[in-house]
């Protein structure tokens, strides 16, 4: 490997030994024949003298390459597979063109940006997405195969589901029926109700058997979930539910005229298949204005995030009084009776109790529907189950999807039917995905790698805890015990490999061959049934809430869980060859879900997940102080792909921008403390030496988020996102760190190292 040299002295030394070298020749050609007698004494300097400049060159460049390989702790060359896949990865997603103390966003990803548009399938395209691709791809593998004799029932479900889904003949032959049929079952008309003599519509029972039936949250979401105050026991829960399309949108229609109108025509055009005829647009009209209507009750992100946003736990009796106060419109013990039918629960109304999320929304929705005419009540209820069931029909309708996001977020082409398919099953049976799934693409070790790189950065994070200056011993204490009683999650669930249990867990689950839309209801039913009846039963502390086939990580409030499957446990966030840049991937994704305990919403719950004040009145103080910071900062980002006006929303991502600033400095300390443990394991990589293996660190952050966005996707994720661009994650995160200052050398005030940095963990 050939080194530039860059030093003065020895440029400067070279320079004048060519010179006098020249000047010997010139001299000898000139005067040949006074210069005989001493010809061989100067062919001999001359060759001293180029040898010299020889050895010098060399000299200098050993000197260079050891004072590469030992000015860090570099031992060796990494030259397995994986280290020379990373190397490779890692410069091709640079771009040196930028300064790293400028925007070290484009110098990590510049050339990753560039080099990895947007397919025409998708709005975004991230090292997520990439890995989510590859993961499809993997699935879908194992589902194309052929059933072996010793293939799991579960197993051989979810390949009859893709088969079935895959099946388009049979779901075009039937037509609209599948359609007629859950119409009829929810008692609404198979053609859409356009006239104005409707009769009333019993809203509180067709809501509830809407959520039984199509686990469809119509007016008002509904779950079973831990009571909040103590997570020891399952309450029913209410949310307030969004009006079917963007309330951001909604209410601001002269800033979001374009959205708008494509949602209008969508509606009109799905209307026209429907049979609608010329009321279509009108029926549009229509429900685009009440839909505004209700999300004018709507609490918004912003309140719901407010310390004063408060749940309320109380029976089904007082929810009745509390929600008669506007009107009398809806029957709550109708709605239960409804939702729980074909269920071993039966609801009291003076003992059952239900943890409210959104009171005012509740308290208001029924004064709504007592001001709106019966039949735009008809035609909203009969649209919300119209829309969701269609697209799962013919392929018509799911063209005037593509087309609308096809206008909306600049969707260039459907995506591929297998895509959809194995997105379905691994919805339905990633359990038995994940079965098979690990015996292919994931070994113990990796696990257990991974295992040790989380305890590592709670361990850190721990440390960081006892060295804060601004929480108080009690609070102090509270946290190690919350931290130290967080659960880890990683890999996929151990009860998976066992058969009898996997079995179970599917118990009564059935694929009706050539009928995609019946098997969907019955699977529907299966689970929804389960979950409702998981009322009287003590809840599952242990319990995974994602698949092992997930590219994503997880943070439970109720659970204090952390979870991290399988499907990102792969590089470029995992099993890079190198732990600089495991650390700096999966390590600081790995502090990022341990810091969203600590967050503005996590924070909130006590180790055993309840909802409970353990902070003093004090150390809040400061932690509000610190937190305004990181709004603010992050407020202060604006995006110019999309005009002067917009900016990220720094109130609805301050929990992820808390938790991307917490994690990369959990995950720098967890990484330190693996050098000191395992000095030995410090290697360079091919083509990087240049670099230091804090420099490798940070990279392996910033590189984790490169990504691109379609001008549509990019405004959705700003207005209604709590992630900020992948852009701002990182200079926002970075411009932070003052060990990434320290590891690039940045100047003060510069882009990358300012002087103030807002800092909470």
């Amino acid at each position: 490997m050939r080194y530039k040299v860059n030093d003065p002295e020895n440029h400067a030394g070279q320079t004048e030994l060519t010179r006098q070298a020249s000047n010997a020749s010139w001299q000898y050609n000139r005067n040949a024949d006074t210069m005989k007698s001493r010809s061989k004494e100067a062919i001999l300097i001359l060759v001293a003298g180029l040898l010299t400049v020889a050895v010098i060159a060399l000299v200098a460049t050993l000197i260079l390459q050891m004072a590469v390989f030992n000015k860090e702790e570099y031992k060796e060359m990494c030259q397995s597979e994986e280290c020379v896949k990373t190397a490779a990865r890692v410069i091709e997603s640079m771009d040196r063109s930028f300064e790293p103390c400028d925007d070290f966003y484009r110098f990590a990803c510049g050339g990753w940006t560039k080099n990895n548009p947007i397919p025409q399938s998708q709005t975004s395209w991230d090292q997520l997405s990439l890995l989510r691709e590859e993961l499809m791809r993997n699935l879908r593998v194992l589902l194309e195969e052929d059933n072996s004799p010793n293939d799991l029932r579960p197993v051989k479900l979810a390949r009859a589901l893709y088969r079935t889904c895959m099946d388009t003949e049979s779901v075009e032959e039937l037509g609209l029926e599948p359609i007629f049929d859950v119409l009829s079952r929810l008692g609404l008309p198979r053609e859409p109700p356009l006239g104005n003599d409707i009769e009333p519509l019993n809203l509180a029972n067709l809501s509830g058997v809407v959520q039984r039936v199509l686990g469809l949250n119509l007016f008002v979401n509904f779950y079973i979930n831990e009571d909040v105050r103590d997570t020891t026991r399952n309450r029913m829960t209410m949310e307030q539910v969004s009006p079917g399309f963007s309330e951001r949108y909604l209410l601001e229609p002269s800033r979001f005229q374009s959205e708008l109108k494509e949602y209008r025509k969508y509606v009109t055009s799905m209307m026209e298949l429907a049979g609608a005829g010329n009321k279509s647009a009108a029926f549009a009209n229509e429900l685009i204005g009440f839909s505004t209507e209700i999300a004018k009750i709507v609490t918004t992100p912003e309140q719901r995030r407010s310390v004063n946003h408060l749940f309320h736990d109380i029976t089904v009796t007082e929810l009745q009084r509390l929600t008669d106060l506007y009107a009398q419109q809806w029957n709550w013990t109708t709605y239960l009776g409804a939702v729980f039918n074909n269920t071993n629960v039966t609801i009291n109304n003076d003992v059952d109790r239900i943890i409210v999320m959104d009171l005012e929304y509740l308290r208001k929705l029924p004064g709504l529907l007592a001001n709106i005419p019966p039949a735009t009540l008809a035609r909203y209820a009969w649209w919300g189950v119209y829309s969701t069931v269609a697209p799962l029909t013919l392929q018509k309708f799911r063209d005037l999807g593509f087309e609308f996001s096809q206008k909306l977020f600049g969707l260039k082409e459907k995506t591929a039917r297998w895509k959809g398919c194995t997105g379905n099953v691994n919805s339905n049976f990633g359990m038995a995905l994940s079965y098979l799934y690990i015996q292919r693409h994931f070994n113990e070790h990796s696990r257990e790698k991974a295992l040790e790189m989380l305890s590592d950065i709670k361990d850190a994070f721990d440390e960081m805890v006892a060295e804060l200056d601004w929480m108080d011993a009690g609070t102090r204490a509270t946290a190690h015990k919350k931290l130290a009683a967080i659960r880890p999650f990683v890999g996929f669930p151990e009860w998976i490999t066992n058969p009898d249990r996997l079995n179970e867990f599917y118990n009564g689950a059935e694929v009706v061959d050539k009928r995609l839309f019946e098997t969907f209801l019955k699977l529907t039913n299966i689970g929804v049934r389960k979950s409702l009846n998981s009322l009287r039963k003590e809840p599952d502390k242990n319990r995974w809430i994602s698949t092992g086939t997930t590219v994503n990580a997880f943070y439970s409030a109720i659970l204090n869980s952390v979870t991290f499957p399988a499907g990102i446990l792969h590089p470029p966030f995992y099993g890079n060859g190198i732990e600089s840049i495991n650390y700096g991937a999966m390590g600081a994704i790995m502090g990022h879900e341990l810091t969203h305990g600590f967050d503005d919403q996590g924070r909130r719950y006590d180790e055993n997940g309840n909802l409970r004040q353990w902070w003093s009145n004090e150390t809040l103080i400061h932690y509000h102080e610190k937190v305004e910071c990181i709004i603010k900062q992050y407020s202060n980002y604006h995006v110019p792909e999309l005009g002067d006006h917009y900016t990220v929303n720094g109130l609805n991502t301050q929990g992820e921008n808390i938790a991307d600033n917490g994690g990369i400095r959990e995950a720098y300390r967890a990484y330190k403390r693996l050098t000191m443990r395992n000095p030995s394991r410090q290697q360079a990589l091919p083509g990087l030496t240049e670099y230091t293996q804090d420099q490798l660190f940070f990279l392996g952050f910033a590189q984790v988020w490169c990504g691109n966005y379609t001008t549509g996707a990019l405004k959705s994720k700003l207005i209604e996102g709590v992630h900020a661009p992948n852009h701002f994650r990182v200079i926002g995160t970075l411009s932070n760190n003052a060990e990434f200052a320290r590891a690039w050398h940045c100047p003060t005030e510069s882009p990358m190292n300012p002087h103030h940095k807002c800092i909470l963990w």
